[in-house]
């Protein structure tokens, strides 16, 4: 089967053009439609390879609307779709939102009939009947400076063409970043469509206006700089002179960068090689699960690595809650009408322009097959 790949559009020839009509974040047919035709098609972001370190570990999780799970079978790491081919129980149920890590003795039995698979996938036993040759569908699994992606396409395009030399910079920026461990979670159900959130994610046009903490004591605005290319948009700025950093850098490094990777994943390192991740997850046309994970050496953060989980979540994270929330309610108005985006000639933003959110817009519409042109309301 031929590998589908999106088309990738160029961040240069889109400059001042519309945001999108206000159907694509309201209308339960067009998420319908993006389910099929982006998330099923994409990789996602779904864990860490410390995770699933030992045999027998299962990580779940979901992608757009899919139960999966990733499981160390002897060494190897296996992707399938998390239901079982008797009559579609889940095989391990989540235990929280963003998906958990679960253990299981060698075979995966489903809890609601007995059926029993190998770690391979392979039906091992169907109490003792005779059902013919059956294995759990497969899942595309790789992996990206240490985190675990999945693709439920069988003609996934590989992972490393999807996010060409992101894995290197992450390892560039933070070189322990395959040895971290999960350190905390925290999830939250956004009241509004996926697409409000990685659009307000990859501008910080906003930036100067709401996060003052952010641009005050993490980094510096005048550096930050959004650079769209394919199907990943990266964030690079520097990080504030060490003395007005407003948390304790837990190593001696200023850089700061985010690889946001389409559509739904998103990789940061904050200077001190804070290792951090975003995920989000479509639960209605107004509704996206966000799932906010950070990465450090320690299973239980210290004082000083609570110091920037708390100032993270409460200021950037929840001013940026308010903001896409505020926007779904906007765009339902009889009153909306899409303006202007504020772009540069070049493609690269600022904290002066918005150039990744026509670029993101460019990217779905031609997912969807849909014309610029015909973006009406």
């Amino acid at each position: 089967m031929a590998a589908r790949q999106t088309p990738v559009p160029s961040a240069t020839d889109a400059a001042g053009r519309s945001a999108l009509a206000a159907r694509y974040y309201t209308d339960p047919e067009i998420l319908a439609v993006e389910l099929d035709t982006v998330f099923a098609r994409s990789w996602h972001l779904v864990g860490h390879r410390s995770q699933v370190s030992e045999p027998g570990q299962v990580l779940t999780a979901t992608v757009g609307d899919e139960p999966v799970f990733v499981v160390n079978d002897g060494g190897q790491i296996r992707a399938f779709f998390n239901v079982c081919q008797h009559r579609g129980h889940e095989l391990f149920p989540p235990q929280q939102p963003g998906g958990d890590v679960a253990e299981t003795p060698g075979v995966i039995m489903c809890p609601y009939h007995a059926w029993v698979y190998g770690l391979d996938g392979t039906l091992l036993s169907a109490r003792s009947r005779d059902v013919g040759e059956i294995c759990l569908p497969p899942v595309a699994v790789d992996e990206l400076a240490g985190f675990v992606f999945v693709n439920t396409d069988a003609g996934a395009t590989p992972l490393a063409e999807h996010a060409p030399g992101v894995g290197d910079e992450v390892l560039a920026l933070a070189p322990q970043t395959p040895a971290r461990m999960l350190t905390w979670r925290r999830t939250h159900l956004i009241a509004a469509n996926w697409k409000i959130a990685v659009e307000n994610y990859n501008e910080c046009y906003h930036c100067p206006n709401v996060h003052r903490s952010f641009t005050s004591g993490v980094v510096d605005p005048a550096s930050y700089r959004v650079t769209p290319s394919g199907t990943v948009i990266r964030h690079t700025a520097r990080g504030v002179e060490g003395d007005r950093s407003t948390y304790t850098r837990p190593v001696a490094s200023d850089d700061y960068a985010a690889f946001y990777i389409w559509p739904a994943s998103s990789i940061q390192v904050y200077p001190g090689q804070a290792v951090n991740t975003y995920r989000w997850v479509p639960c209605a046309p107004d509704r996206t699960l966000l799932v906010r994970e950070w990465w450090f050496d320690v299973a239980e953060p210290t004082d000083e690595l609570r110091e920037i989980i708390d100032l993270d979540w409460n200021t950037t994270v929840s001013e940026d809650l308010k903001l896409v929330e505020s926007t779904q309610r906007g765009i339902r108005s009889r009153g909306y009408r899409p303006g202007p985006l504020v772009t540069e000639q070049s493609g690269i933003a600022s904290v002066h322009s918005e150039d990744a959110v026509d670029h993101l817009a460019t990217l779905l519409l031609s997912a969807l097959g849909h014309e610029r042109a015909s973006n009406g309301r």
